[in-house]
């Protein structure tokens, strides 16, 4: 038998409990209830029906019913004549029953149409247009501020984000929204299988979820696995890597920061004085940039990480010019120093002459042909004098005699 159709008040608050526009949405419906998963009937109708964001499920009255959620208002939505929709699931063909939530009438009306009929003076066309083209303009806005999209998947399309990135993009854009409603409206529409099931999961669990408990969902099913208490060990023990420039070694630091905050380790209002204490600490190999930057002395007001990249940016900068200029300077001082020391053995050559090692006669008597230790004659000073002169102007030219000092061998 049959199940009766839901009531168009019944499906109002089924739209109204998982915050879904009438509008944007419509019913399927199967005869029987299925025994597949709604991650696999929502994949399956992806396959199908263009513009689908998501799928809420309930099975009533002997039949599962789908609340299926679209980009654009179902009545833009193309779908097949014959108000069935023909899923292929677990290797059957499951038909599934259009129900529209009542009847969209769309009447296309022009200003010139009303102006013509008298129904509009003249003067107030001109006003109109500028309204519609403030309008557009306010559609062109929204269109912009979309969130990139998001699927999770192994396999993710070519315009999706990682999980990191993606989610750091999304906090950014959505806190310049208030409403929180609108927040989670643009969480939807950037999610797509299986990203938006979890939501879709979370929404009929928790009626009341808010955008923070959106993302708090996807950040335990796509975020990494370590707990804060990890990512506190992590983000103590870095340290600047060998080659890690200091400004590649800060943007690894915040992006482990960022992470555990999203964990819920660090306060935010925390977050710069922790990002600069640890990067001095964990600077290796560019110490006087600390110095440079008087960077200890800033612990007590910390600057923000754009600020503190900034800062270290620029001292990189002008630490590559001025190794620029020595790099252009060392050819010339090699030159330099290269004349100078061919020409400091161009003098010693000059300096050279040949000498004798010591001299060859004895210190006792002045007599050659032996020395102190075997001489057996009486000590003449006047000779020993007269040989010692005799030697320093014949063999060294310096004044200097070389060997004087030795002991002359026995």
């Amino acid at each position: 038998m049959a199940s009766e159709a839901p009531s168009q008040v019944e499906i109002t608050d089924w739209c109204k409990k998982e915050d879904i526009r009438p509008s944007h949405a419509l019913l399927l419906k199967a005869d029987g209830i299925l025994t597949d998963t709604t991650e696999d009937i929502l994949i399956a109708l992806a396959k199908t029906v263009q513009h689908i964001m998501s799928v809420s499920r309930r099975e009533r009255d002997v039949a599962t019913q789908l609340l299926c959620e679209f980009e654009k208002e179902a009545s833009d939505v193309v779908l097949p004549s014959s108000g069935e929709v023909s899923l292929k699931l677990g290797g059957r063909h499951v038909p599934l029953k259009i129900n529209r939530l009542g009847v969209v009438v769309k009447n296309r009306v022009r200003i010139q149409d009303l102006v013509e009929k008298g129904l509009m003076p003249t003067t107030q066309e001109k006003k109109n247009a500028n309204q519609l083209g403030e309008a557009l303009a306010r559609c062109t806005l929204n269109s912009s501020r979309k969130l990139r999209p998001f699927s999770g998947s192994k396999t993710p399309a070519k315009d999706e984000d990682v999980f990191d990135t993606w989610i750091e993009l999304a906090k950014g854009q959505l806190d310049e929204e208030e409403n929180d409603q609108e927040k989670r409206k643009r969480i939807r529409e950037a999610l797509r299988p299986p990203a938006a099931n979890i939501i879709s999961d979370l929404r009929r669990d928790q009626q009341a979820a808010t955008s923070e408990d959106y993302l708090g969902a996807l950040e335990l099913a796509f975020g990494g696995t370590e707990s804060a208490t990890e990512l506190h060990v992590l983000f103590h023990s870095s340290h600047q890597k060998q080659g890690e420039t200091p400004s590649e070694y800060l943007t690894r630091l915040q992006d482990i920061l960022r992470r555990l905050i999203r964990k819920g380790g660090v306060e935010k209002e925390k977050k710069d004085g922790l990002l600069l204490s640890q990067f001095i600490k964990g600077i290796l190999y560019d110490e006087m940039l600390l110095f440079n930057l008087q960077l200890k002395e800033k612990v007590s007001q910390p600057p923000t990480y754009l600020q503190l990249l900034r800062m270290v940016r620029r001292e990189e900068a002008e630490q590559m010019v001025k190794m620029s200029h020595r790099s252009v300077d060392a050819p010339k001082k090699e030159a330099k120093t290269f004349h100078q020391s061919a020409g400091s053995k161009e003098v010693g050559e000059k300096r050279k002459t040949p000498t004798n090692s010591r001299p060859n006669f004895c210190y006792k008597c002045g007599l050659e042909g032996h020395y102190k230790g075997k001489c057996p004659n009486e000590p003449d000073v006047e000779k020993v004098n007269s040989a010692l002169i005799k030697f320093i102007h014949q063999g060294n030219g310096t004044g200097h005699l070389r060997g004087a000092a030795q002991k002359p061998k026995e």
